[in-house]
């Protein structure tokens, strides 16, 4: 097979540096650049703002309020809130992203009280010229006298029970249909963006199949009125897509889900609507709509006049900044919250809204509960994924899935390139964000079609997503060799094909997906223990070692070895096991070098210790699990 592109992961200028960018030539730039990320009561906050140095700002304000108002102020006057005077640093920066030279300013808002949520924007000026900040975005729809943003200041944190969870995610109508219903459609009766007749009904009809697997959470596609098959355009935010069946039946599933001690997360849209949504086409049709301002519509003569998303018209972009647009957003969040009783958002596009948008949608969610879980949608590099932090609990960890798929699945990438990448990645991440561990998902090659069909990447891929920290997610129909008919590059909807069921499941990769989510739920160490790399003797197999690796993950209780050998080739390991323990001052006592083999020996087979040193033999392209036993 050719080489595939891995085209979700092509590199392409992020939302943020595109805005930073605009923003920058037209003078003046903040991009939600504050320290510290995620302010907690009692921290003063440090807002940075970026002056294009070829303008000739001279002053720079900052404008703020504590209340939830609008602040509003120019030229250093506060007409709502108050002002502070920003510093200009000595420093000047050229960035060749921008290809502009920048001056920064910075200005220090006091510290707040718990539950305060800070709202601000900044203009800069000179005697007889005037800039808003952020006033220009290449993204979404512009500010006339720039973008305003925000804070919040709390003690949040994710909900605890994400850091036990193995996420199952559905794609609601390519899963199941239940059993008196119109069986699912193939994709040699359907095209592969037809509708293929999955239903909630058929979910619940397969919640055993699902609880069988050791999931504890379900993240279900959108599912509410949306022209297409994928729901990522929604034409109503308030009632179920007739074709997945009732209102009635959502809030059944979830009471379903919750008695199996399952949680559930429903896919949240906020970006964009269908072209079928009740405000869009009254808007549409009427320029004096109510909701005229709902939406950006321009003056052009072209056959779709509005902003949409990604040019689709079917996509028409909201204007989330309109206070009308973001009240209507925020009620519909509550409403899934309260009404259907799920337990979290998956935050569709988040690049899209603004970051101030974000901020007042995690202080609405987390007023219906402390324990609803927000998890964001974040195509972009990490130093703009940070960003988020304190305005939704995580993300989707697409920097590492990134990386496992080329070390795996294209094998452009060697296993100890990967344990690198991994061990500063990990120390990138802000303590008050979570992460899910994607391997693929609906956007993306299905791992399978990536890795060229060879089943034990696959597995291999997936011991490693199960032994890391961050929360696993499993994209339905992928632990039962699933893969896909076309290249996704073409249309991404063949990694979205029909889920496969009885005789056609691969039942040697279901088991092994069984057992490694078993141990990862036996195991605590597994979920929350500390992870640090491991040197590994290569014994045998020399020439391939930058393809054999191992890390620990441990307590002050128990450790657990993961040993992977990312080779073509058997490989025969030796691991200094008690230099190790002290190097990580491991504390489990005299037994602590008890080690069972827990992955390819049920029956826990015991690794002797010999001159204070383990070996360990591989199969090619194979992973092994070693628990600590007192």
């Amino acid at each position: 097979m050719t080489q595939l592109v891995d085209f979700f992961f092509s590199p392409y200028a992020s939302a943020q540096k595109r805005r930073l960018k605009a923003s920058i030539e037209d003078g003046l730039a903040h991009g939600s650049q504050i320290q510290p990320l995620d302010p907690q009561p009692g921290q003063a906050v440090t807002i940075s703002l970026f002056a294009n140095a070829a303008k000739a700002i001279e002053r720079v304000a900052v404008y703020y309020t504590t209340d939830g108002t609008e602040p509003e102020g120019e030229g250093g006057v506060a007409t709502r809130g108050s002002v502070l005077c920003a510093e200009l640093l000595e420093q000047q920066s050229y960035n060749a992203e921008t290809g502009h030279t920048t001056r920064v300013w910075q200005a220090r808002i006091p510290a707040q009280e718990d539950g305060t949520l800070v709202r601000y924007r900044a203009d800069g000026w000179s005697p007889s010229l005037h800039w808003y900040a952020d006033r220009v975005d290449p993204v979404t729809v512009s500010q006339k006298k720039g973008r305003c943003f925000a804070y919040h200041v709390d003690y949040w944190e994710a909900p605890a029970w994400w850091h036990d969870a193995v996420v199952y995610q559905i794609f609601v109508d390519r899963f199941n249909a239940a059993h008196d219903e119109a069986p699912l459609h193939s994709e040699e009766t359907r095209g592969i963006t037809d509708f293929f007749g999955g239903t909630l009904r058929g979910i619940i009809e397969k919640l055993d199949y699902i609880q069988s697997l050791g999931i504890n959470c379900l993240w279900l596609s959108p599912l509410f009125e949306s022209p297409s098959h994928h729901g990522y355009n929604p034409s109503d935010y308030h009632h179920v897509a007739q074709r997945y069946g009732t209102d009635e039946i959502l809030q059944q599933l979830i009471q379903e889900a919750h008695r199996r001690d399952m949680h559930v997360l429903l896919d949240f849209v906020a970006n964009h609507t269908s072209d079928e949504h009740f405000a869009f086409v009254d808007a549409h049709k009427n320029p004096d709509s109510l909701y005229a301002q709902w939406y950006d519509f321009t003056e052009i003569d072209a056959p779709h006049t509005y902003r949409s998303y990604a040019q689709v018209h079917t996509m028409p972009e909201l204007s989330t900044d309109e206070p009308q647009v973001r009240e209507y957003l925020y009620g519909a969040a509550r409403y899934w919250l309260e009404h259907y009783g799920a337990d979290g958002l998956r935050l569709d596009y988040v690049p899209g809204p603004s970051h101030a948008f974000w901020t007042s949608f995690q202080q609405t969610v987390k007023a219906v509960s402390s324990e609803v879980l927000t998890i964001g949608e974040i195509s972009s590099p990490m130093p703009e994924i940070v960003d988020y932090a304190g305005r939704m609990d995580g993300f989707m960890d697409f920097p590492l899935s990134a990386m496992l798929r080329r070390t795996f699945g294209m094998r452009t990438n060697t296993l100890q390139e990967l344990l690198n990448f991994l061990d500063t990645h990990s120390q990138e991440i802000p303590a008050s964000m979570i992460s899910a561990v994607v391997v693929d998902n609906h956007d993306m090659h299905r791992f399978l079609w990536l890795a060229d069909g060879q089943r034990e990447r696959l597995k291999l891929a997936t011991a490693f997503q199960m032994t890391l920290e961050g929360t696993p997610i499993v994209y339905y129909g992928t632990e039962v060799g699933l893969s896909q008919t076309d290249d996704a590059h073409k249309e991404n909807a063949y990694c979205r094909a029909p889920m496969l069921w009885g005789e056609q499941q691969d039942q040697d990769m279901l088991a092994y997906y069984r057992r490694l989510i078993s141990l990862r739920h036996q195991h605590r160490v597994l979920r929350s223990g500390k992870r640090q790399q491991v040197f590994v003797e290569n014994v045998e197999n020399n020439e391939d070692k930058e393809q054999i690796g191992a890390y620990i993950r441990y307590t002050d209780e128990t450790y657990a070895l993961v040993v992977l050998n990312n080779s073509e080739k058997p490989a025969h390991v030796r691991i200094q096991i008690h230099e190790l323990l002290q190097k990580i001052g491991y504390a489990g006592g005299q037994a602590s070098t008890h080690l069972y083999k827990a992955l390819s020996d049920v029956e826990n087979c015991e690794l002797p210790v010999k001159d204070g040193c383990i070996e360990l033999s591989l199969l090619p392209l194979s992973a092994e699990i070693c628990i600590s036993q007192n």
